[in-house]
């Protein structure tokens, strides 16, 4: 009976022993506020939580290999990547969830591969399996939802404008020299805009023309997703089949998506925010007002409000191809949990790999810095680095793709009030701040400001543009006031569709710099924390967009011709042009050698055509790009062009050139591969001995130019007769003979002096 209890003794000890080591596997895994959380669901309670995934893609491995892609390739490229990496290493985890969501245990199973984190809603018991059993997860987190009325930046109620009250021209567009931009021309167009808001009325006749059609999601193949039906606006019944027709993901997403309901839905009936951010960036001016800087641009509308939501529209956009996001939503110091700062980094880091230039808000809590205090005063994601650093950035860190956007009344050009204070800060919050409930990387701590005496933190916002005083869409059909960080965001967020349309290469530290270096100043001279840089001006901003257009490839090819690669080349427009530096790599040694210059035309309108011959090449494959040279120094480089030169099938010996000669003549010959059965055979490049001499009438041997193992092969050598090898021979006729195994073949020469 003793013995008995005891056993029972232990085996209670060991389950309390293995529960404890559960529980602590759980605690290192489950998020510390997640695990509140989870404390006071029930059994059957599903959880907002996002699974981020221990292994990362490095982003500067991302931005090396994507590095020499054209602006659009680049997008692509780092989308593919970034989607194969985080498919392939969730596989199980996403398995374990599909089969949980077929029990009803999980209700939304969402792929952020931009950050390889799964976002989705489950029972805790799913929850607590996930953090025991997967060791790929490095942490689970809950993943809140807002108020809205936190998250959008408006300092005031939207009011609705009565028809005498309403301008032709929207105040912001004035003050920003906007009309001016258009009298040259430029008006957005072929620039896709993302806007992350609380929805929009697509159907408002000043934005239905400039609403994004998903044309993956086109089912009837008619060339539009949205279509009037003799009384409205409404998306195409044909393409609304229930097929999730592009694979992304989004069932029948036409225009957009709301990530907040999980719908193809944008409009939101309950606010105009969205509606007026959009109107600012292309409001055409259809019923009566131009709202828009851009009235020729596209709008993706996309409709987050968790934090999850807000990365996964990201992403949306980035996967769709936008050039510009832009967004008046942001994540303040107060909320609860507090924002993760490293993960909207993490996902404007990818954002400045893909190119995408990303305008923000940053809040309109100047007043409040009792509950936002300096440098929290910033919200996120507008409190992440530029894409450039403007010289008064002394403490030089990290950069990504967020450009942060303070407000100006339309009316005074003075900052408003409301405006939040920089600096921002990147170190290890929990220094001074032990709650924070996230760890900063080592290296996001490169903007410190509270942990390092002196230090400047990071200068924000970025640029001021008008919000206070403007005028835009609303929902229906009419116009409202706007206001706040709001309303400055998507004026700044226009102007870098301007630019864009104008200038379609410039990268985001291009537009960065153009909209920091041309504004207006205001405040503090320099960039300051109240203002920026200063008040965005659209024209000037135009003027230095334009003169940095860069000469415009219109094509690039290579073609093989035996042992040489024959480039063309061709360009519509150049500027400054001092020519091209033609480079090469092979794949066994990555780096690019040049090896040849061709001049260019400076600057012309004209279409221009270019060739390069690189000549003499062995068997094998070759990539080439060129490194256009501007007078001032300045480089932009190509898309590469790939051949591949192949082994010759059979020998040749052909006819030197030219002959007669005086004093030298060229011999190309060929050397194919071996059969794989020969001794000579070594894999592709195979080898075989050979010998290439000359000989005078009598058959006296006079030169031997080879004399060696050659990989197969075209080949091009020169002989001299004035050199030691040629013996300074007499005029008369030669003879030249290449041997290699049973192969033998002899030509004729004549020396003429």
């Amino acid at each position: 009976m003793k013995n008995l209890l005891t056993f029972f003794s232990l085996l209670i000890l060991c389950s309390i022993l293995q529960l404890n080591i559960n529980a602590q596997s759980s605690d290192a895994v489950i998020h510390p506020y997640l695990q509140v959380v989870l404390l006071s669901a029930s059994d059957n309670e599903m959880v907002n939580v996002y699974a981020t995934l221990k292994e990362q893609y490095p982003l500067k491995v991302l931005q090396l290999e994507t590095a020499f892609l054209s602006k659009k390739d680049r997008q692509k490229e780092v989308v593919r990547i970034l989607k194969n990496f985080s498919y392939s290493r969730q596989q199980s985890v996403r398995d374990y969830l599909e089969n949980a969501k077929q029990q009803n245990l999980v209700s939304k199973i969402d792929v952020l591969w931009a950050a390889n984190t799964i976002v989705f809603s489950a029972v805790p018991s799913v929850i607590y399996n996930l953090a025991q059993n997967f060791n790929e997860i490095a942490e689970i987190r809950f993943d809140p939802v807002y108020d809205e009325n936190q998250l959008i930046d408006p300092t005031n109620e939207q009011q609705e404008l009565s028809s005498e009250n309403i301008m032709a021209l929207q105040p912001g567009l004035t003050l920003m020299n906007v009309p001016a931009v258009w009298a040259a021309g430029d008006s957005g167009q072929g620039v896709l805009v993302g806007n992350l808001d609380d929805g929009c009325d697509w159907r408002h006749p000043d934005l239905v023309h400039n609403i994004w059609n998903n044309l993956g999601e086109d089912a009837n193949g008619n060339g539009v997703t949205i279509i009037w039906n003799g009384s409205s606006w409404v998306f195409d019944p044909g393409d609304l089949n229930g097929i999730d027709d592009d694979g992304n993901g989004y069932v029948d997403d036409v225009i957009g998506w709301d990530f907040w309901n999980n719908d193809n839905n944008v409009y939101y009936s309950s606010s105009s925010h969205g509606t007026s951010t959009s109107g600012i960036v292309c409001g055409d001016g259809t019923n009566g007002t131009q709202t828009g800087v851009a009235p020729k641009a596209k709008i993706l509308p996309l409709r987050p409000n968790g934090e999850s939501q807000y990365w996964l529209a990201q992403q949306y956009a980035i996967d769709k191809g936008v050039d510009v996001i832009t967004s008046s939503l942001s994540y303040k110091w107060y909320f609860n949990p507090q924002p993760n700062y490293p993960m909207f980094r993490q996902m404007t880091d990818v954002e400045l790999a893909a190119g995408v230039v990303h305008t923000n808000s940053t809040s309109n809590d100047g007043t409040n810095l009792g509950n936002a205090p300096v440098p929290f005063n910033i919200s996120a994601p507008g409190n992440s680095p530029s894409p450039w650093i403007h010289s008064d950035q002394t403490l030089v860190g990290g950069l990504s793709s967020v450009i942060g956007v303070g407000n100006v009344d339309a009316s005074t050009d003075f900052i408003v009030s409301s405006s939040p204070y920089g600096p921002a800060t990147w170190e290890d919050i929990k220094v001074n701040h032990s709650s924070y409930p996230y760890n900063m990387p080592v290296g996001y701590q490169d903007y410190p400001y509270e942990t390092m005496s002196g230090s400047i933190g990071l200068i924000k916002p970025d640029i001021s543009a008008p919000g206070n005083g403007t005028t835009s869409t609303i929902n229906g059909t009419g116009y409202g006031s706007f206001s706040g960080t709001s309303g400055a965001t998507p004026h700044a967020g226009g102007v870098s569709a301007l630019l864009l349309s104008v200038n379609p290469n410039l990268t985001p530290a291009d537009v960065s710099m153009i909209l920091q270096t041309t504004a207006i100043e205001k405040g503090t001279a320099g960039k300051d924390n109240r203002y920026g840089a200063g008040r965005i001006d659209a024209y000037a901003a135009y003027l230095l967009a334009l003169s940095m257009i860069p000469v415009e490839l219109t094509s690039f090819s290579a073609s093989t011709d035996q042992n040489s690669v024959i480039l063309n080349w061709s360009t519509a427009t150049e500027t400054n042009n001092a020519g091209f530096s033609v480079e090469r790599k092979i794949p066994v040694d990555e780096r690019w050698i040049e090896i040849g210059f061709v001049p260019g035309f400076g600057t012309t309108t004209e279409k221009r055509s270019y060739s390069f011959t690189d000549n003499n090449l062995a068997t094998g494959s070759y990539s080439y790009r060129l490194k256009q040279i501007d007078y001032n120094g300045t480089v932009e480089y190509s898309n590469e062009v790939f051949a591949e030169v192949g082994a010759p099938e059979e020998f040749s010996l052909s006819q030197n050139y030219p002959n007669p000669f005086n004093p030298v003549t060229k011999i190309k010959f060929t050397i194919p591969t071996p059969p794989s059965s020969s001794p000579l055979s070594k894999g592709r490049n195979e080898v075989g001995f050979v010998t290439l001499k000359i000989y005078d009438i009598l058959g006296n041997e006079v030169a031997t130019l080879v004399n060696e193992y050659k990989p197969a092969g075209t080949y091009e050598v020169e002989f001299n007769s004035h050199s030691d090898e040629g013996q300074n021979l007499s005029s008369g006729v030669y003879y030249y003979q290449l041997k290699s195994g049973s192969f033998i073949s002899t030509k004729k020469m004549i020396l003429l002096k």
